[in-house]
């Protein structure tokens, strides 16, 4: 409610500079603040605020969540697509305005186009169009202070919680429970229970890894989900499947850890049995690279809950800009995450 509120605060504050303004210059020329040439023209520079201000707030609704890196992309050119929509607009106005003055005071129509084109716009567009050029630059200025504060924000946050968060989605019960299975299997198969722990101290060695860093390739990413995946399904046996299919996953670069905490997210909450399997499955789908699973359980988790997949939705926010996309169809629990090429 904040944000609106500052905004209509802004609109007012505007508005009423501009009919000051305009009183102001019209009365230092000595015409009365309540003589028709001054009503239309303060009528023309609300319209002309309400739409320069609306444009304002709909550029910086489509620009304000971006990262600073795209945002830089796109500024100049919504700069200079704002200031020439705002003049265009503005002319517009002035001339509507212009004409219906000349109705009003019972002038000659006839000469109303000379009139404007070659007295009443050049006398008005260079002070026009320095007004719209400041303000211009005002807005903008916001919209990058605004984003470069949020940017800040989101990431002294994300330096707070999210790696003390993401070390703990690889479950304690995980480690123990990979403990364990080594530990009947070390008199079983030598060599099996070697391949175990090496997939064991790759994970965390990956974790470790990459504690400060927003991207990693693909096909790292994938490899640690093997690893990860391949040490449950030495507990779990045929109860659990997990199929990927990428062609080139080296292309792409995905935020650390994400695809781990999805497959976990899985393995938790379904129940997975010989007879009813937990198939997941990671593929690519356009710009996303997508996580899903058959849905063997009693409760059913529709959407994002819990510590891992929020961490995760807002690391993607701060990183990328984007959105993570969550369905259900078809008995099938399905995540998209989007993807950067490498």
């Amino acid at each position: 409610m904040s944000g609106k509120y500052r905004k209509i605060k802004m609109i007012i504050a505007v508005l009423l500079f501009s009919i000051i303004y305009t009183w102001f210059i019209k009365r230092g020329e000595g015409t009365d603040i309540f003589d028709t040439s001054v009503i239309v023209i303060t009528v023309s520079n609300i319209f002309t605020v309400l739409f320069i201000v609306s444009l304002f707030f709909k550029i910086q609704a489509d620009n304000i969540k971006k990262p600073v890196s795209e945002l830089k992309k796109k500024l100049i050119p919504s700069f200079v697509f704002f200031v020439l929509s705002a003049v265009v607009v503005s002319l517009f106005i002035f001339s509507l305005s212009d004409y219906v003055l000349f109705l009003l005071k019972g002038w000659d129509t006839r000469n109303f186009v000379e009139n404007l084109l070659y007295k009443d716009i050049p006398g008005t567009f260079s002070s026009l169009f320095i007004g719209i050029f400041v303000a211009s630059v005002i807005f903008f200025y916001e919209i990058w202070r605004q984003s470069i504060n949020r940017e800040q924000k989101l990431r002294e946050e994300n330096l707070r919680f999210r790696y003390g968060n993401l070390k703990a989605q690889v479950n304690p019960h995980f480690l123990f429970n990979s403990l364990n299975t080594l530990s009947e299997m070390v008199y079983e198969d030598a060599r099996k229970t070697d391949i175990c722990i090496q997939k064991l101290a790759s994970v965390y060695r990956y974790i470790l890894e990459n504690e400060n860093v927003d991207w990693v390739p693909l096909d790292v990413e994938i490899e640690f989900v093997k690893n990860y995946f391949g040490l449950r399904k030495e507990r779990d046996g045929e109860k659990i499947t997990l199929e990927i299919r990428i062609e080139n996953p080296g292309k792409f670069k995905i935020i650390p850890i994400s695809l781990q905490i999805l497959v976990e997210n899985a393995l938790k909450h379904n129940i997975a049995s010989q007879a009813r399997p937990l198939e997941i499955s990671i593929y690519r789908e356009g710009r996303y690279i997508v996580v899903a699973n058959t849905m063997n359980s009693k409760t059913v988790l529709c959407r994002p809950s819990g510590i891992g997949l929020a961490n995760l939705r807002e690391r993607i926010k701060l990183v990328m800009g984007k959105e993570i996309v969550i369905n259900q169809e078809n008995s099938r629990f399905i995540v998209k995450l989007p993807l950067e090429n490498n």
